[in-house]
């Protein structure tokens, strides 16, 4: 390839994998708002189907054997499995299963989960089942624009997102490689960094003993054009790279390139 060409793939990549990372922060935002959009108390399933469900509990209890639950709908059966401390915001609350039947119509049932310790009175946090007829109007129904919109779950396309991401910077960083041993084969290379010192400006760029290069030799600052800025004075030279002072007139920022 030429280097004209490899700047070219390299620049669109670097615009495909920025994209690419655009798309996976909207989607993780999008699972966030939906998650907090989403009533703790509201649970979302098909008829048949069994779901792992969590709730709060109205009162802290030792066992689950102290769980109950009361539906007006046989239909609908929660089986309790363990009792756990909320990880973010604390709390008490029950883990377990949701079984909808299968002759169940489509609409909404209150569901009531009762705690009690021996001796006292139970105490009941309620929640809402809603049962739609099928997944294109359950989908509908959600709180995340992606599933209700595109029909696309935000986790399984964020784990297809994060991939593509390092695939497409793994290519920037290739081809970036690809461009700095083609430039430093003709005697160039790409101002990566500036810094600024007491005696001015410093810049670094991929040229140094292995290049033959060496301190205070001059070198000609260019554009990708190959117009002549100015010029510089090598002052560090390291292995792979080297660093330098300028002495052009006018603005000097990474991409623009140095020659010998």
């Amino acid at each position: 390839m030429t280097l004209e060409q490899i700047q070219f793939r390299r620049a669109w990549a670097g615009r495909l994998g920025a994209l690419l990372s655009l798309l996976l922060f909207l989607v993780i935002l999008d699972a966030l708002v939906a998650r907090f959009r989403e009533p703790l108390n509201r649970f979302s399933g098909l008829p048949g189907t069994s779901l792992a469900v969590n709730g709060p509990l109205a009162e802290k209890i030792d066992r689950i054997q102290d769980l109950s639950f009361q539906s007006p709908s046989p239909d609908i059966r929660l089986e309790f499995e363990n009792l756990q401390t909320g990880f973010w915001l604390g709390g008490n609350l029950w883990n377990g299963r949701l079984h909808i039947g299968p002759q169940i119509r489509p609409g909404q049932y209150p569901l009531a989960v009762l705690s009690g310790k021996a001796g006292e009175g139970p105490k009941a946090f309620f929640f809402r089942i809603e049962v739609f007829p099928d997944q294109p109007a359950m989908r509908k129904s959600s709180k995340s624009f992606l599933i209700s919109t595109l029909g696309l779950y935000p986790w399984p396309t964020a784990l297809t997102l994060a991939p593509l991401i390092l695939l497409t910077f793994g290519a920037v960083f290739w081809l970036s490689h690809q461009s700095d041993a083609l430039l430093a084969r003709q005697g160039k290379a790409e101002i990566y960094r500036l810094k600024k010192t007491d005696q001015g400006l410093e810049i670094f760029f991929g040229l140094g003993k292995n290049h033959g290069l060496k301190p205070g030799d001059p070198l000609t600052l260019i554009n990708s054009s190959g117009a002549r800025l100015g010029s510089v004075t090598v002052t560090e030279v390291q292995a792979d790279y080297s660093a330098a002072t300028v002495e052009a007139v006018g603005e000097v920022r990474p991409g623009l390139w140095v020659c010998r």
